[in-house]
């Protein structure tokens, strides 16, 4: 049977990875190891069955950690660049923290006699970076820093969902601005104008810091979409979209609430709920959608399970379903530019996702020139630069970079799985002999420490920064790195969007900064 195995190492490895994610799916106490059970899941394997370590040939965890980490990086870009001015000073801090618990876990190293591969590994999983573990194989040669890896990861789990426990607890006793405004979800309401010295619409767009979008508007019998020019007078009637509490406020501002439900007639002016498949918008602002040439206004924007604003601002991925509002006559021609083809959103651009990962391995390759030393970004920081980059960019020219939402989930998850089994297929004998050792107790305690050190960082500056406990949450799953603990995140604040916000956006600054220590520190 065993010799079986070793001749079928694919067989090997879809057994961990249908193992390993029936026990990533396993909640205790409300938390499930996601991804990181395929790590377990081949740990355990191989150290029941040594002959299996190392069956899988490296390059598919490479492939893995590449396919990852260049996802990861498309679906962050929009995201981490429009945000990058406004939030600097959270990134700028948590980056920080981690290069801090790095000088720590360097002078311990140094204090307790480890090798620089064990205090790499054990760094690596105390910050759950499992592409800083890749680093760390890479510099050493070895598979050494995959038990201090292997010792640490578990804590660095699950210290940091007691982190989550704690900062969210703390910001119920004690809550912020933040906490007692929770965003609402995107609705509309209809007004009857009751003024007579309104500013045109375009300076109506942004009330009380929230964008709306007035969708449709009816004068005497005749409804039309609005434009930016448009002044309202005494008896329209206007379709306001925004969050519930500003259609609220602008009702107030603009008159009164109206008896009729102008989106119930659909005689003149019709909507359509649209896919956005059309390659030439990918990464593309709702304005630069130009709806206006066909009479037409974006309302909603779904994402996944979220409505949005269909602010001009907005940035538009392949995928998104926009709610599109506009004369009868010309709503096929917007659905004909849009796209609307449910194929097209789950097939990539095969010519964009290839030259993107190419250009992102091809980077990975050039040394960087260091004081004594040098490093490359690797299979992992490079093509998740990169990827941040082209999400950004959206397309060029004929070329789409972005991928769709579905595909983008898809490849993530398949890629950390792959990497995390080929990991764990190699290196569970080593990991036995460290769990009956002195030494490998020593690890342990040294991960634990490393862990609650960063935690506790990140609750004290979350709280000083005065963040609300969503976006708390959020910081501490992005600074980690760590789906499990964005799962629980989400869980734990009733699914609230900030925490998925404030995971995009610390998820690139913090991924690059542990790769980079990690290096450095197998290289002392």
């Amino acid at each position: 049977m065993v010799r079986l195995l070793v001749d079928n190492p694919v067989v090997v490895l879809f057994a961990v990875l249908a193992a390993g994610t029936l026990l990533g799916a396993v909640r205790l106490g409300g938390v499930a190891a996601g991804p990181a059970g395929a790590l377990f899941a081949g740990l355990a394997l191989s150290a029941a069955i040594p002959q299996l370590a190392g069956v899988v040939p490296p390059i598919v965890g490479t492939l893995g950690l590449a396919l990852f980490a260049y996802t990861v990086g498309l679906a962050g870009g929009p995201s981490f660049f429009s945000g990058l001015r406004r939030n600097a000073r959270i990134m700028l801090v948590a980056v920080g923290v981690f290069v801090g618990v790095a000088v720590v876990a360097a002078l311990l190293g140094r204090l307790l006699g480890l090798a620089s591969a064990d205090v790499a590994g054990v760094y690596a999983g105390a910050v759950t970076n499992t592409p800083g573990l890749a680093a760390a194989v890479e510099v050493t040669g070895t598979n050494q820093p995959v038990v201090g890896y292997s010792l640490a990861y578990p804590f660095g789990v699950l210290g940091m969902i007691a982190a989550i426990v704690v900062g969210t607890r703390w910001a119920a006793r004690r809550p912020t601005q933040e906490d007692r405004e929770a965003p609402q979800p995107a609705t509309y309401g209809n007004v009857e104008v009751t003024r007579d010295d309104l500013p045109p619409l375009g300076e109506l767009t942004t009330f009380d810091g929230e964008s709306v979008v007035f969708s449709r508007v009816r004068r005497g019998d005749r409804e039309r979409t609005p434009d930016d020019d448009l002044v309202l007078a005494p008896g329209d009637v206007v379709t306001v979209i925004g969050p519930r509490a500003t259609v609220e406020a602008v009702t107030a501002e603009l008159g009164r609430a109206a008896d009729q439900d102008l989106p119930l007639d659909r005689h003149q002016v019709d909507f359509q709920r649209v896919v956005l498949s059309n390659p030439r918008y990918a990464g593309e602002r709702i304005a630069d959608l130009d709806l206006g040439r066909f009479d037409a206004v974006a309302g909603f924007v779904r994402r996944g399970d979220v409505d949005l604003v269909a602010a001009p601002d907005l940035i538009v991925e392949l995928g998104d379903r926009i709610r599109v509002v506009a004369p009868r006559e010309r709503l096929p021609e917007v659905v004909r530019e849009l796209g609307d083809s449910e194929r097209a959103v789950v097939v990539a651009d095969p010519i964009g996702f290839s030259l993107g990962l190419l250009g992102g391995l091809a980077l990975g390759l050039i040394p960087i020139p260091l004081p004594g030393t040098s490093l490359q970004l690797g299979t992992a920081a490079a093509p998740l630069l990169v990827g941040l980059v082209l999400g950004r960019v959206g397309h060029t020219g004929p070329v789409s970079w972005q991928l769709p939402y579905a595909t983008n989930q898809a490849l993530r998850q398949f890629g950390v799985l792959l990497f995390l089994a080929t990991i764990g297929l190699g290196a569970g004998p080593e990991l036995v002999t460290a769990l009956g050792s002195f030494d490998g107790l020593v690890l342990l305690g040294v991960g634990a420490a490393l862990t609650t050190l960063a935690a506790g960082a990140l609750i004290v500056v979350a709280r000083s920064l005065e963040l609300g406990a969503a976006r708390l949450a959020g910081t501490i799953a992005g600074a980690q790195n760590q789906p499990a603990i964005l799962a629980f995140a989400i869980e734990r604040t009733d699914g609230d969007d900030r925490v998925n916000l404030a995971y995009a956006l610390l998820f690139p600054p913090t991924f690059i900064t542990k790769i980079i220590c990690a290096q450095l520190l197998a290289s002392l």
